[in-house]
């Protein structure tokens, strides 16, 4: 998440060091080196480029030939592509080699060329030009290993890094009426050409101006600085930057512009009353079909509403998790319909949910709406219905073959549950139970029946499931995506294990996988914040008195499912992934 705020007081600290003669965009475009950036003869159709890994606000994006448009997480760009920041937004970049650059408020910024072969890194470079305004660039594979392919403009100003072994640093520039700009080195070391004079060495926590009318200053310590300089960086250097290792560019955007979504859409929707939840895991084909009958595969992290039905087809299964923390698990040769959904962290009480298995094998695991609703939730199975009798929480398995005469069986793992089939009713099947029910008691259900039936109902018994603690959906589901791309980079990289550029692109997705789940995990707390809160509300005044204070932290909901094992970044014998400058 972007961290970084008021970078907009950049002009008056760049006022405060003078005004420097404006030289024309085109004048400073020219002078960025076009050799260096490997060999002229690679084609710019096999370089990788990058893409917008977060904004905030209205950043807008204009590509080579085209007009400027709203710019929005995921976004690929690559040679010739600008990017201006309004008076309060922000954008973050990455690019293919692993380099960051968080551009600060009221900026632009010209990506001239960008080129990342993963093979050739002595024939990768960049050269890109900062018009107005600030940022922020910790280097990637480029700047660590062959400084000198990348070109860095700042106005008039060209900035280059002095060593290998990476660099942290921020310039800025006003090129209006006259240049004026600094430069501050959190690591690495810089030197900069300014119109005025070269500077030849600012190192490791230095800071420098430049401006009209003074001779070219030596650096100083960056605690030294004037305040305002101080102030106007404070959140720029604190700023939360993805790490430096290269990505490949489709895959990494993909899941930036998820994320971005989800929160879109959990901020839009934030009582998690639009989207019912999301998939959880997938195997072989399911496909998903919508109230209004379009049809899509379903993958982990694909989200869904209320009316969606699910086919397993002959060899489909997967896991379902709702916003409310209920886990669903299809085995093979099933049909489920979400007849309805509605559930409010903030009203649980009034949520509610209809769930239809029109045939095959389903596990029911509750969550918060049986705990707070029970009466709100409506159980089908073929013809039968299903009613929870607990009060507490309940796990179940039922599987019902509707394909002539219905014949099903219910097994229960915990809590209790009754079934009213077409047959007479089944008041009570209890923990460690089961009971099938059929056409006719005599002659019974055909062995060979009932046989598959309980093996059905096992197999889903087997599975390893996710926690029933609600969630916020598009969050989880985008978290969910990111760790199954990381599982599957890190399963290539595992077959192939002295190709480098798999293993680094494991990493990034590993990397990209952590955060994601730290996003859904920060937004999950933030619905069980408001179940609680809804708790404390409907006390009466008496408990919700001066006890509150002393009120012990709330329990976890109770669960008897096992985790789910998931990749967990850093693990592995490696060690967390290296990061330059900011937090990983």
């Amino acid at each position: 998440m972007i961290a970084f705020k008021g970078t907009n007081r950049m002009a008056g600290a760049l006022g405060t060091c003078c005004m420097l003669l404006a030289l024309s965009f085109s004048s400073s475009a020219s002078a960025l080196p076009k050799a260096g950036l490997g060999d002229a003869s690679t084609p710019d159709s096999v370089c990788q480029g990058g893409y917008v890994h977060e904004i905030t606000g209205l950043v807008s994006i204009q590509r080579a030939g085209t007009k400027a448009i709203p710019a929005k997480a995921g976004d690929v760009f690559e040679k010739d592509t600008t990017l201006r920041t309004g008076p309060d937004e922000e954008a973050i970049l990455k690019f293919a080699d692993g380099q960051t650059v968080a551009l600060g408020a009221d900026s632009a910024l010209r990506i001239v060329r960008y080129c990342y072969l993963a093979n050739k890194l002595g024939q990768s470079g960049t050269s890109m030009e900062l018009i107005k305004g600030q940022m922020r660039v910790v280097a990637g594979l480029i700047g660590v290993s062959n400084p000198r392919n990348l070109h860095i403009a700042a106005g008039d100003s060209m900035v280059g890094i002095q060593k290998t072994g990476g660099a942290d640093f921020i310039v800025a520039v006003n090129p209006d009426p006259q240049e004026s700009g600094y430069a501050v080195v959190q690591s690495g070391e810089l030197s900069v050409r300014t119109p005025y004079g070269t500077i030849l060495r600012i190192a490791a926590g230095q800071y420098v101006p430049w401006q009209p009318g003074r001779a070219t200053p030596r650096p100083i310590p960056f605690a030294a600085s004037p305040a305002v300089v101080q102030a106007s960086l404070a959140e720029l250097l604190a700023c939360v930057l993805p790490g430096n290792s290269p990505v490949t560019v489709a895959s990494a955007a993909l899941t930036a512009g998820m994320l971005a979504a989800a929160s879109q859409v959990d901020l839009a929707a934030s009582d998690n009353t639009r989207l019912a939840g999301y998939v959880k895991a997938v195997t072989n084909t399911v496909i998903m079909q919508t109230r209004t009958g379009s049809t899509a595969t379903a993958n982990a992290g694909s989200t869904f509403e209320a009316g969606t039905s699910f086919n397993t087809g002959s060899d489909g299964r997967t896991v379902l998790k709702l916003a409310d923390g209920q886990v669903l698990v299809l085995g093979p040769d099933s049909v489920l319909k979400l007849a309805q959904y509605q559930f409010n962290p903030a009203k649980v009480k009034a949520s509610k949910l209809t769930v239809e298995l029109v045939n095959g094998a389903m596990r029911f695991i509750t969550g918060s709406i049986q705990t707070e609703n029970r009466d709100g939730i409506g159980i089908s199975a073929g013809a039968s219905i299903i009613d929870i009798v607990n009060a507490g929480p309940a796990d179940f398995t039922v599987v019902v073959d509707t394909r002539s005469q219905e014949v099903g069986v219910a097994r229960v793992a915990l809590g209790e549950i009754s079934v009213h089939t077409p047959y007479g009713p089944i008041d009570r099947i209890g923990a460690d139970q089961s009971d099938l029910w059929g056409p006719g008691k005599a002659p019974p259900m055909p062995v060979a029946s009932a046989l598959a039936l309980v093996q059905a109902a096992v197999a889903l018994q087997l599975a390893e499931l996710p926690d029933t603690s609600p969630v916020a959906v598009a969050s989880a589901a985008a978290a969910t995506a990111a760790v199954a791309q990381a599982n599957q980079a890190q399963a290539v990289a595992s077959a192939d294990q002295n190709n480098a550029r798999l293993a680094a692109e494991a990493k990034a997705a590993m990397e990209l996988a952590d955060q994601a789940a730290r996003d859904a995990a920060a937004a999950d707390e933030a619905v069980a914040a408001k179940i609680i809160a809804a708790e404390l509300e409907a006390l009466p005044p008496t408990a919700a008195g001066p006890a509150l204070g002393q009120a012990p932290a709330a329990a976890p909901l109770a669960s008897s499912i096992p985790a789910v094992p998931v990749v967990t970044p850093g693990a592995g014998g490696g060690g967390a992934p290296a990061c330059t400058g900011s937090p990983c």
